[in-house]
C-alpha cells in the first residue's frame, strides 16, 4: 500500500484517472469494436455475421464481463485493487489474443468469454476509484473515467479495421491483445484507493450538499446485503437492465442492422462514430449530473434515446439522417455508464462500492441475453423495424423509472456510528 503522504497530493487522484481511462480504453475493445470482426468470423465459421450463432458470443461476453465485476469489485473494496488489476490486465490480453487462434465457434465463445473476466475486472475497479476518490466530482470523474471504455475504441476501432483489411482479423486479435497484456498490467501497479474516511482537502460534505441541493445523498454506507433490501435499488436495477438492453442490442449489431435499413456504407462509419458520441455523452452527462442530478439527468438522456431508436426504426433511406440518428443514440445511451455508477455512490455510500455497483452491474448480464441472442432472434424472425421499436421503448420505460428514485432510509442499526462518523468529519474539515 502506498505512502498516506501521496492521498495528499491533489494530482495523485487525477494520476488514478488517466491511469484508469487508459485502461478502459484497451478493454473496451472486447465490446464496442466486436461487430468489426463478425463479418470475417461469420466467413470463417460459415454463418451470417447477424446470427443468433455468432451473437452468442458477445452474449457471453456481456454475461462474464458483468458478473465477474461484482466478485472483482468485493475483492478489491476488501484487498485494495492493485493485484486484481493486474491480473485483470493479464487476463484480458491472453484471452484477446487466443480468440485469434479460435478454430471453432464454441473455442470462440472460450477465449472471449476467458478474456470477459479482464474487462469486468479492470472496469469495476476503474469505476470504483471514481466513487471512492471523488465525493465532491462524482459526476465529472465517472464521466471521465468512462470516456475511455466508451470513446476509446473511437480511437482503436480504425486501427482494428485497418489490420483486418490489411492482414486478417487473427492479427487484430494478436496485436491488440499484446497491448492489453503490457499497458493494462504496467498501469494496474499504480491503482490504489483512499484511507477509510478519506476526504479532499478543504471539502466539507455538507457545504457541497447546501450548494448543490439537486445531488439529494444517504447518510450512510450499505453493504451490497442492506441496499437489495431497498426499493430504489430494484427500480435502478430493471432501469438499468432496460437501458442497457436497448443500446446493446444496436451496439452489437450496427452493421447488420444498417444493411438491414440500406445503410451499408454509413453502417461501417456508424461503427466508428458510435463509441465517440457515446464516450462524450458519457463525459457531458455525467458532469451535468454533478449539477441537475442523477434522477433527472437519468430521464433526460434516456428518453431521448429511446426516441431517436423509435425514429432509426421509421427513417427515409438518407444516410446523414441516419449517422444524426446514431448518433443522438449513442451520445444519450452511453451516459447511463457514467450516471449510475455515481447514483450508487450518492445512495448507498463509497465504502462498498466496488460490490455495489458491481452487483447492480449484473442487470447487464441479463441485458446482454437480450442484446446479444434475443436481439439476433427478434431481428432474424420479425425485422429490423419490430426489434428497434421494443428497443426503444425499453429506453423509455428507463426514462420513466428514473423519475421515482430518491435516497433510501439508512437502516436503524448504523444510525449511531453514522453521527459518529459525522463528528469525525467535521473535525477534519475545520
Amino acid at each position: 500500500m502506498m505512502s498516506n503522504k501521496w492521498f495528499e497530493k491533489g494530482w495523485f487522484r487525477w494520476m488514478l484517472v488517466v491511469a484508469a481511462t487508459i485502461s478502459m480504453a484497451l478493454v473496451s475493445v472486447y465490446e464496442y469494436s466486436w461487430t468489426l470482426y463478425t463479418v470475417p468470423l461469420g466467413k470463417v465459421f460459415h454463418v451470417a455475421p447477424g446470427s443468433p450463432a455468432l451473437g452468442l458470443t458477445y452474449t457471453i461476453y456481456i454475461i462474464v464481463q458483468a458478473l465477474s465485476m461484482f466478485v472483482a469489485g468485493r475483492i478489491a473494496d476488501r484487498y485494495g485493487p492493485r493485484l486484481i488489476s493486474i491480473l485483470g490486465g493479464i487476463i484480458t490480453g491472453v484471452g484477446y489474443i487466443s480468440s485469434a487462434f479460435a478454430t471453432s465457434l464454441p473455442m470462440l465463445y472460450l477465449t472471449y468469454g476467458f478474456g470477459s473476466i479482464g474487462v469486468g475486472i479492470i472496469y469495476a475497479t476503474a469505476i470504483s476509484t471514481a466513487v471512492k476518490w471523488f465525493p465532491d466530482k462524482r459526476g465529472l470523474a465517472t464521466g471521465i473515467i468512462e470516456i475511455g471504455f466508451g470513446g476509446g475504441s473511437f480511437a482503436l476501432s480504425p486501427l482494428i479495421q485497418y489490420i483486418i483489411s490489411l492482414i486478417s482479423y487473427n492479427a487484430a486479435f494478436m496485436y491488440m491483445g499484446i497491448a492489453q497484456l503490457v499497458i493494462i498490467t504496467v498501469l494496474a501497479y499504480l491503482f490504489a484507493y483512499p484511507p477509510p474516511q478519506w476526504l479532499p482537502k478543504g471539502w466539507n460534505p455538507e457545504e457541497y450538499e447546501r450548494k448543490r441541493k439537486m445531488i439529494k445523498r444517504s447518510k450512510g454506507d450499505f453493504t451490497f446485503s442492506q441496499m437489495v433490501k431497498t426499493w430504489q435499488w430494484w427500480v435502478i436495477y430493471i432501469s438499468f437492465f432496460l437501458i442497457a438492453g436497448s443500446g446493446l442490442s444496436v451496439v452489437g449489431h450496427l452493421i447488420p442492422y444498417g444493411r438491414s435499413l440500406g445503410f451499408s456504407i454509413a453502417a461501417v462509419i456508424a461503427v466508428f462514430l458510435f463509441p465517440f458520441a457515446n464516450g462524450l455523452g458519457r463525459f457531458v452527462m455525467g458532469t451535468i449530473s454533478d449539477y441537475l442530478g442523477r434522477p433527472y439527468t437519468m430521464t433526460l438522456s434516456f428518453g431521448i434515446s429511446g426516441i431517436s431508436m423509435l425514429s432509426l426504426a421509421f427513417i427515409p433511406k438518407i444516410a446523414p439522417l441516419f449517422l444524426a440518428l446514431i448518433f443522438i443514440t449513442a451520445f444519450t445511451w452511453g451516459p447511463l455508464f457514467s450516471l449510475f455508477p455515481p447514483l450508487i455512490g450518492d445512495y448507498y455510500g463509497p465504502k462498498h462500492s466496488g460490490a455495489n455497483y458491481g452487483l447492480t452491474y449484473t442487470a447487464k448480464a441479463l441485458a446482454g441475453i437480450f442484446a446479444g441472442y434475443g436481439a439476433s432472434v427478434l431481428f432474424t424472425v420479425y425485422g429490423i423495424k419490430e426489434t428497434l421499436v421494443i428497443t426503444g421503448l425499453m429506453a423509455v420505460v428507463s426514462a420513466i423509472l428514473a423519475l421515482t428514485l430518491r435516497p433510501p432510509k439508512i437502516p436503524s442499526a448504523q444510525m449511531a456510528s453514522v453521527e459518529k462518523e459525522k463528528g469525525s468529519i467535521e473535525s477534519k474539515t475545520k
